[in-house]
């Protein structure tokens, strides 16, 4: 029971530590740089602001209460807030939670073994993050299609003689979601009295996209040192929708080797279904003998990894 116990450990801190290497590691280098560029000064989302302000960490008291309100909230409040969707970040966290107490307490009931129980429970809390995740890139890829609407709006409205601040309003009426509600934040913003700069660069925080970082960029140079603001917007639009075509063209040349991914990816999977279906005392010795459950552990974190570098092979930036 030990050995197995130390064998999942470290072939858990195997997986996380390859997984912070090849993805999350080059992920937050690039989130470091673009926020040096922009010099964001943001605080943090506005949903995680409304849950901390006004002395409800006072209220329940406590250094740990307090940290996992500033933590664990701002974290749920950002996936949230990036996803779109209306929803109370503590009731994300909360049900994440049940979500983990009921897959331990359901695997306990038909007497699974502990480790299989503690590592499916600890496995739930991916279910919501992989789709508020899924969400964003979904609503991020829906912003950076209508864009370039948005900006051709703004320039046909500064061409017409309708002032900078005019304009936002246009695009936040006028637009499709989620550029609609994203430019309607920022009109909101200015008009409560934040400076232009500071909500044209929460809105690129907001906007992980080279496109948006072009348009705040020619923003703020145009207020700072004057020109044709106008034509600038329509060469950016331009620009942005040739690097949207080339990205399509991109999706289909690597489709093959994506393909090629979910292929070798979904195999040993549906092969071991398949095996354990039609000889499952076969495939029993994996999971009765130290030595198999050790090879299917092995398998697993290669399975993995060579599933990362795949991903990280055919995702051409651009």
């Amino acid at each position: 029971m030990a050995l197995a116990l130390l064998t999942f450990l470290f072939t858990l801190s195997i997986t996380v530590a390859a997984y912070w290497m090849i993805v999350a590691r080059p992920e937050a280098r690039a989130a470091a740089r673009l926020r040096e560029r922009l010099q964001i000064k943001a605080a943090g989302p506005a949903v995680a602001s409304s849950l901390l302000k006004g002395g409800s960490v006072d209220a329940l008291g406590g250094g740990m209460l307090a940290r996992y309100q500033h933590r664990v909230l701002l974290h749920a409040a950002t996936l949230v807030e990036d996803a779109g969707m209306q929803v109370d970040p503590r009731r994300v966290v909360v049900g994440t939670a049940a979500m983990l107490f009921l897959m331990v307490a359901s695997l306990r009931a038909i007497n699974a073994d502990w480790v299989v129980a503690l590592a499916a429970g600890l496995m739930t809390p991916l279910v919501p993050f992989v789709f508020l995740r899924y969400r964003a890139r979904k609503r991020l890829a829906a912003f950076e299609e209508h864009f370039p609407e948005a900006i051709d709006l703004m320039a046909r409205a500064l061409r017409a003689g309708h002032a900078f601040t005019t304009t936002i309003a246009m695009v936040a009426e006028e637009s499709r979601e989620p550029v609609r509600s994203e430019f309607r934040r920022v009109y909101e913003q200015h008009n409560y009295g934040l400076p232009l700069p500071q909500v044209l660069r929460a809105l690129a925080a907001r906007n992980p996209l080279i496109d948006v970082r072009f348009f705040v960029t020619a923003v703020l140079t145009q207020r700072e040192t004057g020109g044709n603001l106008a034509e600038v917007l329509d060469h950016l639009a331009a620009a942005t929708r040739d690097r949207f075509r080339v990205r399509r063209q991109l999706r289909v040349l690597t489709a093959q080797g994506r393909m090629t991914g979910w292929v070798l990816a979904a195999f040993p999977i549906g092969l071991a279904l398949l095996l354990y279906v039609m000889n499952p005392k076969h495939m029993n010795m994996f999971f009765q003998d130290p030595a198999g459950v050790r090879m299917l552990m092995g398998a697993g974190v290669l399975q993995v990894v060579g599933t990362m570098l795949i991903r990280k092979i055919v995702a051409v930036e651009y």
